[in-house]
């Protein structure tokens, strides 16, 4: 094809038909930009087609991510729900037991407060998306700002989750451990204690209804019931997460 074009050109110049070149040399060019262009075209769509792609795949991994956080949400929700309705439960008996109370009674309630209801959410292909900038695949403000939501609502967990193990460790509950040797006096059917450290019946109800054992209490109610809000919060938030995702994954 090529040699049969060049033939051509040359005919033309050897007959000095000028006019009949300048139009063939003009046609060439105009081939030569249609097929950059085409070229251009069909670079172009294979771009669009990977970018499809790879945005089809992050938003597999991110559902997939949501749904295991959705699961881990709903166990924290649960404990956290029912270590907040025991402590209630407790501040609630020590206001009106007057010593009516059975100890193993006050004991099982009283003992949520040393419980721990941990989440953590499954963020990796959220956080290396935000690392390597392929987040800007995802072209959605309405998910990017639900991200946001849940983060700053999983941030508040963590804060008060925090504050209740340095008063565990650090704060209130620690004074009673070094005050009365240990809190599994607070407990039920946590194993033996030395003998110096039993307290007579009356005893422990005069101690829980000291005003800072009363304090210590009803603060770390406080606590988990802010951690449930949080929880409670984030779970909305990515169950919103979660629907954008199938929704932004349906339409593509």
């Amino acid at each position: 094809m090529l040699r049969f074009l060049k033939k051509l050109r040359q005919g033309f110049l050897s007959e000095g038909n000028f006019s009949k070149y300048l139009a063939y040399a003009l046609g060439e060019i105009i081939l030569v930009v249609l097929g950059i262009l085409i070229a251009l075209q069909i670079n172009n769509w294979n771009e669009r087609r990977k970018t499809d792609e790879e945005r089809k795949t992050l938003l597999s991994a991110l559902l997939s991510d949501a749904d295991t956080t959705q699961k881990r949400l709903d166990g924290a929700l649960k404990m956290t729900e029912t270590i907040n309705n025991d402590l209630l439960y407790f501040l609630g008996l020590v206001q009106k037991s007057e010593g009516t109370v059975p100890i193993d009674t006050l004991k099982s309630y009283s003992s949520s407060v040393f419980q721990v209801a941990n989440f953590k959410p499954a963020t990796s292909t959220y956080d290396t998306a935000i690392s390597t900038g392929d987040i800007g695949l995802l072209k959605n403000p309405d998910l990017l700002d639900t991200y946001i939501q849940f983060k700053d609502n999983y941030d508040w967990f963590v804060l008060h989750q925090r504050i209740s193990g340095d008063m565990v460790y650090l704060g209130n509950v620690w004074q009673f451990r070094k005050k009365l040797g240990s809190t599994r006096l607070f407990m039920k059917d946590m194993g033996p204690l030395p003998k110096e450290f039993d307290l007579a019946d009356k005893d422990f109800y005069n101690l829980i209804t000291e005003k800072e054992v009363f304090a210590t209490f009803e603060s770390m109610q406080w606590l988990i019931r802010n951690q449930y809000d949080a929880l409670h919060r984030a779970r909305k938030a990515n169950q919103q997460i979660i629907a954008l995702l199938q929704k932004t994954l349906d339409s593509q």
